[in-house]
């Protein structure tokens, strides 16, 4: 089996662990990793590595994400979405009166733009000391946590729609960017608390990530299908694809041995680069263009030094 990166569009539903049970059996390879867990009602791209892939699972776990999300005036639940307990509950017609008009909404959604502090939910993935909060919260427990620093780069297409009619819930949708560790749920019930609403996030689904968006995502039932057909490999996105931001190096044919068992290599074992070596991480192919590794160039010793190996070991 061929090793990278599949981009499976989650459907509502099931878990993120779900999917990569069913990509694990699929492409009968036991390294499976997803890049970043959408909730079991989320969709989305969802970056999955098969293999050797799955170390790059830090790097795109690390990128910037963009969201189409739909929140909803009225209801503050435990979860912060449409899933959970009611909390707290306002009448559609106090709700209307605290809003007033489109505008004052969206100048709400500006008061979060830039670096803002967010309290992780306790219906999430995130762990304090040692215990992940979403098994704590299915026990009743609250854990003490801190408010951490996130960065939403912005908000597009925030369409109001429900605040002219006289019945039925005032709802908002709108895309933004944001950097790792945002949740948009909790964005959701902060921007009603500034407003002095109960409010939570209705429908969420991620457009990019990793550098991947919706336009080459596919559901499990169109890889299933590509299994069956026997084309799975096509929707493989290689290693490589992913580390374009570092500068590449083809190592000589005398040094595959050494290569391939992540020793060090000598400038001498390096095909003439096309400028200076620099004390910057690389990306190691030999001559026919296979990827192997990422290697760092210490300046001291003049030696390349490995930093990730991305094949097997013979």
């Amino acid at each position: 089996m061929k090793y990278g990166v599949i981009n499976v569009y989650k459907e509502a539903g099931m878990t993120s662990f779900q999917v990569v049970y069913r990509i694990r059996k699929l492409s009968g390879e036991k390294k499976i990793g997803h890049t970043g867990t959408l909730d079991p009602d989320a969709t989305g791209v969802l970056p999955v590595c098969i293999g050797k892939a799955t170390k790059l699972v830090d790097f795109l776990m690390d990128s910037d994400k963009q969201y189409k999300a739909c929140m909803i005036f009225g209801k503050k639940t435990d979860t912060q979405d449409t899933s959970g307990t009611v909390l707290e509950e306002m009448d559609d017609k106090t709700v209307r009166e605290r809003l007033k008009d489109p505008e004052r909404i969206k100048e709400a959604f500006t008061r979060f733009t830039g670096t803002i502090e967010q309290l992780p939910p306790m219906y999430s993935a995130v762990k304090v000391d040692g215990v992940k909060l979403v098994d704590a919260a299915r026990k009743g427990r609250e854990i003490a946590r801190k408010k951490r620093p996130v960065t939403v780069y912005g908000f597009q297409d925030i369409t109001v729609s429900g605040l002219d009619k006289e019945e039925g819930p005032v709802r908002v949708t709108f895309t933004t960017n944001c950097s790792k560790g945002t949740y948009i749920r909790t964005l959701c019930e902060d921007i009603g608390g500034y407003l002095g609403v109960p409010s939570c996030m209705e429908q969420l689904e991620r457009t990019r990530t990793s550098g991947l968006d919706l336009s080459t995502a596919k559901t499990l039932s169109e890889i299933e299908a590509a299994k069956e057909e026997g084309s799975l490999e096509s929707l493989i996105i290689p290693t490589d694809h992913f580390l374009l931001q570092y500068p590449e190096l083809t190592v000589k044919d005398d040094a595959i041995r050494k290569l391939v068992y992540g020793n060090y290599l000598s400038e001498a074992e390096i095909e003439t680069p096309s400028e200076p070596l620099s004390e910057s991480v690389y990306r190691i192919y030999d001559n026919e263009r296979n990827f192997y590794a990422l290697y760092r160039f210490d300046k001291r010793d003049r030696k390349l030094k490995c930093d990730k190996m991305f094949i097997e070991e013979p």
